[in-house]
């Protein structure tokens, strides 16, 4: 018998004794550009523009990257900034904790303006709502804080709990959610008229960090404290947990298409939960409300300087990373050891991630995953 037929005749033999089906576990086939080796970028977001911002917090940059990946431009603004996020109208803002400032940068003459946010402690997040006021938290302190660019108006609204540890606002209409990792809560703002509070605690333990909204209305984050993605339905007050199949610090996420895409930085790794895939169930949970209340200052006049810029057409590096969980709803996939993912946004059905360690910008097809490669024999 001639030898290549023999050894493919035994490969079959031997795949069906095992039980295999002659299909494998595909992983992410991705493409990563270098940033500033010198940095750390964290936060990642799009506009709709079609373009990437990015936050690299110990370079002083802003980096705009096309989702074609077929071009950068990196600002040099100075400081830390933090959550560097495009308003739609021209500008690009951003928060720096360590200075107590919020930024503003002009996009068609590359001006600078900074105001001293001086009733802050530190700035961490920033996000926008439908009037153009931009919502800033405050990680060490128990206030929110709501800036208008037209006065320089700054409202402060304290939480309803005497301390409080929050990172990234999410601004929904005429309301604010915010996850407060030192008591363990959700809370939401409805400012649409005297602003009101309300509150869901979470299991004891729980340290709720990043924040988003799915399609369908319910508020998603991740739970660094029980190793977890959490989701809050507010129309049927129904709370369901899904711990980690693999990891135990979700750090961001991103839902899009029914997914919920997230980083964690136990394993160095990033993965896809399909809850409609999930076994875990839904408990009630109860709010609680209490009154807000705010009060209000002018900054003082900004400080206005020019960011220094450069652009190129980046490099991108064919990379694979290995699928290492499937199975109820949950598709993972493992990084370098060294790495620490930390922002990631879905947009086109493309993933886009930062690893602040290894300092790269990682992008993969989301629509070419979750999928089997057949064996071939030659």
């Amino acid at each position: 018998m001639d030898r290549k037929i023999s050894m493919g005749l035994m490969l079959v033999v031997l795949l069906l004794g095992l039980g295999i089906t002659g299909r494998a576990r595909a992983g992410i086939s991705a493409q990563a550009m270098q940033l500033n080796p010198n940095g750390s970028a964290i936060e990642v977001h799009s506009d709709a523009q079609g373009m990437l911002w990015i936050s690299d917090f110990l370079a002083g940059e802003i980096w705009k990257v096309t989702t074609a990946g077929d071009g950068y431009t990196a600002y040099a603004v100075g400081g830390h900034p933090a959550d560097a996020q495009p308003d739609g109208q021209g500008a690009v803002w951003w928060v720096d904790g360590g200075n107590h400032s919020l930024g503003r940068l002009n996009l068609a003459d590359n001006t600078i303006q900074v105001w001293n946010v001086s009733v802050s402690t530190v700035l961490w997040g920033l996000g926008f709502d439908a009037s153009g006021k931009i919502w800033l938290t405050d990680s060490g302190s128990a206030n929110i804080y709501r800036f208008d660019p037209s006065n320089s108006e700054t409202c402060t609204y304290p939480l309803p709990m005497g301390s409080a540890e929050i990172f990234y606002p999410l601004v929904i209409g005429t309301q604010l959610w915010l996850a407060d990792s030192y008591n363990g809560q959700l809370l939401r703002l409805d400012f649409s008229g005297a602003p009101e509070w309300t509150f869901w605690q979470l299991p004891i333990n729980s340290t709720p960090f990043s924040i988003a909204q799915d399609s369908s209305g319910n508020i998603w984050f991740t739970d660094n404290g029980l190793g977890q993605l959490g989701e809050l339905s507010p129309a049927s007050g129904e709370l369901t947990l899904y711990p980690l199949a693999m990891g135990s610090s979700p750090a961001m996420l991103s839902a899009s298409a029914g997914k919920i895409w997230y980083t964690e930085q136990s394993l160095a790794s990033i993965g896809s939960l399909d809850p409609t895939q999930n076994s875990a169930l839904p408990e009630g949970v109860t709010p609680s409300t209490a009154n807000g209340s705010s009060s209000c200052v002018t900054l003082d006049a900004p400080t206005v300087g020019s960011a220094s810029v450069r652009s190129g057409v980046p490099t991108w590096a064919n990379v694979d990373y290995a699928t290492i969980s499937q199975g109820n709803g949950w598709n993972v996939y493992q990084l370098p050891a060294d790495s620490m993912p930390n922002g990631i946004v879905i947009q086109n059905k493309v993933g886009f991630v930062t690893d602040s360690s290894r300092q790269v910008f990682i992008h993969f097809a989301t629509s070419a995953l979750n999928t089997f490669l057949p064996f071939v024999l030659r």
